[in-house]
């Protein structure tokens, strides 16, 4: 493998609703003076890709329930945002801690339903995008057409990971390129076959990517990765990475499902 580069993009200025992304994009390049070339990577952080697609709830337009008042208490939080919470991942939560409920939705088990206070205006919450897979696809065909470059495409968000402190990447959607590295029926080292390794491509690239762009005041939405010899794909071949596992068949909470089940 040849050696990866991972260059910051800052934004040409704070991405608001019903902003172009896409033209904030070329214009961010233009003064970071990259030109995407072909099989390069672009991660952009979920959160613009949210603001500009206008997928905001302002307090103002909550009535929060009796649940979402009981478990803000416990969460410590206001109980508009348990509200949101609640509304993003249809009620489907397992309990809290000061600062954050867990929750099942499309995008898997996360924090507070992937809903967001940072970076937000005042009384305001930034949810996940509605449809990442969409948006990933849209970006890849615009920068296609119009910079004649074929770029893959991740659209990023932080996560936990369980009984590790901080967070990590995690490629919500992606688009042009092999995000799975299944090496299933592989040989190890020592010759014994490999059973369970499916490698997520996308979350590492997305984990590297977050180094430069961070996650408070940088201001760096974008990142281009270049030297990771990515796999091209077709439409046709397309995963949306969030439906490859089912609760049931996660190592994690696959245990506490089914114990639910029989319980």
């Amino acid at each position: 493998m040849s050696q990866i580069q991972i260059i910051p993009i800052p934004s040409v200025k704070i991405i608001e609703m019903k902003d172009d992304l896409f033209s904030i994009l070329l214009e961010s390049l233009k003064q970071s003076t990259i030109h995407l070339e072909n099989d390069d990577i672009l991660v952009i952080a979920s959160k613009v890709v949210a603001v500009a697609e206008e997928n905001i709830v302002f307090y103002s337009s909550l009535n929060p329930s009796v649940e979402a008042i009981e478990i803000a208490k416990k969460a410590h939080m206001d109980p508009e945002f348990a509200q949101v919470i609640l509304d993003e991942s249809n009620g489907n939560y397992t309990g809290s801690v000061p600062g954050a409920i867990t929750t099942l939705n499309q995008y898997g088990l996360l924090a507070n339903a992937g809903a967001d206070q940072s970076n937000a205006g005042e009384k305001q919450v930034i949810l996940l995008p509605e449809d990442c897979k969409k948006s990933a696809e849209e970006l890849h065909k615009k920068i296609l057409e119009q910079m004649g470059s074929y770029v893959g495409i991740i659209i990023a968000d932080s996560r936990t990971t369980p009984l590790r402190l901080g967070t990590v990447g995690c490629a919500l959607a992606t688009y042009g390129f092999e995000a799975l590295l299944d090496e299933r029926g592989s040989d190890d080292l020592f010759g014994r076959k490999m059973h369970i390794t499916v490698r997520a491509i996308a979350d590492q690239l997305a984990t590297a990517a977050e180094i430069v762009m961070g996650e408070t005041n940088e201001r760096t939405p974008f990142a281009v990765i270049r030297g990771y010899p990515i796999n091209r794909i077709t439409n046709n071949e397309e995963v949306d990475l969030n439906t490859q596992i089912t609760a049931e068949e996660c190592m994690f909470i696959g245990p506490f499902v089914r114990k639910q089940k029989k319980g």
